[in-house]
């Protein structure tokens, strides 16, 4: 999938208003994602993704261990939103990334997190 092609989809997935939200939505999401997952991990999903995603993640080595009411809440912190709005984005972009990868990474990813990330996962 091509960066514009991410993009749209996440910003018609979320009802977002413009391509910047979308961009700032998406990397966001991404970053919290990849701060959750081992860096192996982290790196061959950032790898099938567009290279404008991929280099702009910071891939730390070792997962922290995240519960999915704190993902949402830093992605709210980071987005400066209300608790709701990030879990409606951050439903935008898991449902992105899946169309984006390969269902065995997908698959890889969704191991990684807790069942409780279910209501997440677009």
């Amino acid at each position: 999938m091509k960066y514009d092609e991410f993009l749209k989809s996440v910003e018609q997935r979320a009802g977002l208003a413009d391509r910047g939200e979308a961009e700032r939505t998406s990397l966001a999401v991404l970053q919290n994602l990849c701060d959750r997952l081992t860096g192996d991990e982290a790196d061959d999903l950032l790898a099938q993704l567009p290279y404008q995603l991929k280099t702009a993640v910071i891939v730390s080595p070792a997962a922290q261990s995240v519960s999915a009411d704190e993902f949402v809440e830093r992605v709210a912190r980071d987005l400066e939103l209300a608790p709701e709005e990030a879990r409606d984005r951050i439903r935008a972009v898991f449902g992105t990334i899946r169309e984006a990868v390969t269902p065995g990474e997908f698959d890889d990813v969704l191991a990684q997190l807790d069942p409780e990330y279910a209501d997440l996962i677009a």
